[in-house]
């Protein structure tokens, strides 16, 4: 697959355009998979590891509130940082999914403005709850 923008998949808003790469509220995903469309479509991608955390708060919230919490304690990590922290623990974490896939329940889909280049900017996110 070529990678592609994420304003120019087929869909009028972002959900649908999520749907289009198989990506919907209530449904499941490999976090490879998700890996795969974060780097190719620049979008975030939110592991929470915490259901009721998930459900009842924002991005911004969570960011805000455990501001002060190292990252490695609290209840939810960007799908990059999570994967370089599982390879700090276990080296070849990554691969290991390859055969053993972890799937995660797709709890949110949507737009939230995030700074890049010390500008504000709209970025559509996968908010996702493993365990």
């Amino acid at each position: 697959m070529t990678a592609a923008p994420f304003e120019s998949l087929p869909g009028k808003d972002t959900r649908e355009r999520f749907a289009s790469l198989g990506i919907r509220e209530g449904g499941e995903t490999d976090l490879l998979a998700l890996r795969t469309i974060a780097r190719d479509h620049e979008v975030e991608v939110w592991v929470y590891f915490d259901g009721e955390v998930a459900r009842t708060s924002t991005i911004e919230s969570d960011l805000a509130d455990f501001e002060m919490v190292p990252e490695a304690d609290r209840p939810f990590m960007e799908l990059r940082r999570f994967f370089a922290f599982m390879e700090t623990i276990e080296p070849g974490f990554a691969a290991a999914m390859e055969t053993r896939p972890v799937t995660a329940e797709v709890v949110a889909v949507g737009d939230r403005e995030a700074f890049c280049a010390c500008v504000l900017v709209p970025r559509p996110y996968v908010k996702v709850v493993v365990g």
